[in-house]
């Protein structure tokens, strides 16, 4: 048995055994990393930053496609056109988007803007609205 001592802010202390602690604090912390890292866009559906996989939470929802058309007037329609199919911005409407037509693409899009003349909305949207301004244009069809 190894007996060897250490000096810590306790004082003297004695150590037993050959194990060490080590690899389980090392684990310890890797374990909360993880967990932390987690939970942080776990919030709710429109709190969420759009992963590949996320779905507009107001797909198909009347109620948000109507209130996602107020805000698309509002902030939208002056490059887009009131009925969306372009002006000085892109036609919403057609099949193919520049920087991808998915729901996280085009939420990526509204909220962060693009080089070129597309505006960051996030800071006068919240997620919600941008997702319900989503389930807006994707009420108008495709072309």
């Amino acid at each position: 048995m190894i007996n060897l001592r250490i000096f810590g802010s306790r004082g003297v202390q004695r150590k037993t055994g050959g194990r060490s602690c080590f690899p389980a604090a090392v684990a310890l912390v890797i374990a909360f990393a993880l967990a932390a890292w987690s939970f942080t866009g776990t919030a709710s559906a429109g709190d969420a930053a759009a992963g590949a996989g996320v779905k507009n939470p107001f797909a198909g929802k009347p109620e948000a496609i109507k209130e996602g058309e107020k805000f698309f007037d509002a902030k939208c329609a002056d490059c887009h056109g009131s009925d969306a199919m372009g002006q000085s911005g892109p036609d919403l409407t057609e099949d193919k988007w520049i920087y991808g037509g998915s729901d996280a693409e085009v939420f990526e899009t509204v909220t962060n803007g693009r080089k070129g003349g597309m505006p960051s909305w996030k800071s006068e949207l919240g997620k919600d609205d941008i997702w319900r301004v989503i389930a807006y244009i994707r009420s108008l069809g495709k072309k």
